[in-house]
């Protein structure tokens, strides 16, 4: 399922700085906490476990305005400021909507975002090709370790054909540890509509690279949903991987 919720300053323009991604979770874990504390608390401590990995099975947006401008040291928003958050799991979306009509509001270093509404979003239909648009940067990593057990890791751009096995990989983990079953035996691949353009954000000193672009999805439609509603790549909880369905 997934969330639009519309915000507005209490002050007529709001600040925020260009690495804001850390922020936003921590919105989504105060909303999450206010509707179920102990849900909240399993989620950030622990999350949901496959093979020993885990995941959190969200993703959010940055967040849109329609007048912004950007400034040397931060972003400047005036007016309608619309926020995207989605997650295949039912408790994430119940705990996360009665926590927001509940806050009310998310803070940003002193300043206030009112929450206007909250809507649900309609939910495509979901077919073996889906051309989408990035709404926050695909992260893909590839990393080796070296003689002294240290891990060096590479970001990889969607025009390498390593980021689609990985991507596929990926979106298998997420489909099982969600539904406990294994997703049906095709594939995925994409198929880049525009050239990528590469994001670095800096989440609580980490320099993460991510991707822009548009792209078709084909083969699989369960993972083709799964990276809709979860996200594609790495990092969705820290606000990565989101995508909308474009004509």
């Amino acid at each position: 399922m997934r969330f639009r919720i519309s915000l507005y300053s209490e002050k007529a323009k709001f600040k925020l700085p260009y690495n804001y991604n850390y922020a936003l979770a921590s919105a989504i874990y105060s909303f999450l906490s206010k509707g179920n504390a102990s849900f909240s608390d399993f989620l950030h401590d622990e999350g949901f476990y496959h093979n020993g990995k885990a995941f959190k099975l969200f993703t959010f947006s940055p967040l849109f305005s329609s007048r912004r401008k950007a400034l040397k040291d931060g972003l400047l928003m005036e007016g309608k400021i619309d926020w995207f958050i989605s997650s295949p799991r039912e408790e994430f979306v119940a705990n996360l909507a009665n926590g927001i009509l509940e806050q009310g509001f998310l803070s940003f270093r002193g300043q206030r975002l009112i929450v206007e509404q909250v809507e649900v979003l309609h939910q495509p239909t979901f077919e073996n090709r889906m051309p989408f648009r990035t709404l926050s940067p695909i992260v893909i990593s590839t990393g080796k370790v070296d003689n002294n057990g240290n891990l060096h890791k590479r970001y990889l751009s969607p025009e390498e054909p390593e980021f689609s096995k990985i991507l596929e990989e990926n979106l298998r983990r997420k489909y099982k540890v969600c539904y406990g079953k294994e997703p049906t035996g095709v594939g995925i691949s994409l198929e880049l509509l525009r050239t990528p353009q590469s994001k670095l954000i800096d989440y609580k000193g980490i320099k993460v690279r991510g991707w822009f672009t548009h792209f078709i999805a084909q083969g699989n439609t369960d993972l083709i949903e799964i990276g809709y509603k979860a996200g594609f790549g790495e990092n969705n909880s820290a606000g990565f991987g989101m995508v909308e369905v474009i004509n």
